[in-house]
This record gives structure tokens, C-alpha cells and sequence, in this order.
């Protein structure tokens, strides 16, 4: 197994190499957590995703029985590209989390409206220089609503991981057979 220092870039990622059926690893930042126990189970969540063959820069997402076509920003941009998907995920889950605690707490909004934009670094392009979010809430004053958001930037996983950065472990796997 040998290491590939061009693969990190200068982030700090390690690539290891080896042509046997075990996985190579990068990991930038911190290692995540292994998913060792039942709560951590129960609490996960898995997409899986395939190329579409003569058709480049198109893919097809998995998750449970639900499937997506997206492309890439390489691609023609028809579909959702990755980046959009997580500001997808952002808002989505702002939306969830507003209106859920709008009604547990009885609150009579009328509706709730989001937006994400993020750009990416021009110096950097492996990360973006900001992510911003606008979050409308109908039907109640603005103490209410900024409590609303508060209570969603405290307790949303993907509004704290964009927020803090964390760490991610890739494996890698040559697939020769195919």
C-alpha cells in the first residue's frame, strides 16, 4: 500500500493505495465516528448512486425506493447538480423543522418559505466561501420567527455540519471487473 501525497491538494488528505480487495481510505479533517451501536443505526441514513452508461456527466440516486437523476456541474445542468442538492437539504430540512415546531407549540403561521445560495471560491474550488440562508415565516410576528429559525440552526445536523466543517472517511475500491 503505498500513499499519494498529489491526491490531498494541500487539504491534508491522505490517499492510500493498495490493489487488493481492501479499501483505500482519505479522510480529511476529523475521522467519523464508527456506526458501532444500535442508536447511531437507527439514526443513519444511505443514498447510493450509478453512473448512466453513454450518457457522461448523468447520474441516477438511491435512496430507500426513491431515485433521482442529477448531473454534474461538468455536465449539461438539466437536472440537480450536487451542490444544489445540499442546499436542497438545508432548506428542506429548515422547512421540516419550523413548521413541525410551529405546531407543537401551537403557533398559527401560514406558511413557510426558504433559500440557500452558496458560491464556490474562486481561489479554492474545493470548498465554498459562503453558504447563505433567507427564511420567511407567515402568520407570526418577528420575535417568533427569528425563535423558530434559532430552534432550527440549534438542532439541524446538516445546518451544524455546513455551519461547523466536519470530518468525512472515504474508502476507495477498484472495481477491475467491470
Amino acid at each position: 500500500m503505498s500513499a499519494d501525497p498529489a491526491s490531498g491538494s494541500g487539504t491534508g488528505a491522505a490517499v492510500a493505495r493498495d490493489d487488493s480487495a481492501s479499501p483505500a481510505h482519505v479522510t480529511s479533517g476529523a475521522p467519523a465516528p464508527a456506526a458501532n451501536n444500535a442508536a447511531a443505526e437507527d439514526n443513519s441514513a444511505s443514498v447510493s448512486a450509478h453512473t448512466i452508461a453513454g450518457t457522461p456527466g448523468r447520474y441516477v440516486l438511491d435512496a430507500r425506493a426513491n431515485h433521482l437523476i442529477t448531473d454534474s456541474r461538468f455536465g449539461s445542468g438539466e437536472a440537480v447538480r450536487a451542490g444544489e442538492l445540499l442546499l436542497g437539504a438545508l432548506v428542506s430540512c429548515a422547512l421540516a423543522n419550523i413548521e413541525n415546531n410551529a405546531a407543537t407549540a401551537e403557533l398559527p403561521i401560514t406558511g413557510v418559505r426558504a433559500e440557500a445560495t452558496h458560491a464556490r471560491d474562486p481561489e479554492d474550488p474545493t470548498r465554498y466561501v459562503y453558504t447563505r440562508m433567507t427564511v420567511r415565516v407567515g402568520g407570526v410576528d418577528q420575535p417568533t420567527a427569528e425563535a423558530l429559525a434559532a430552534k432550527y440552526a440549534a438542532t439541524c445536523p446538516i445546518y451544524n455540519t455546513v455551519l461547523r466543517g466536519s470530518g468525512i472517511e472515504l474508502a476507495v475500491f477498484a472495481d477491475r471487473a467491470r
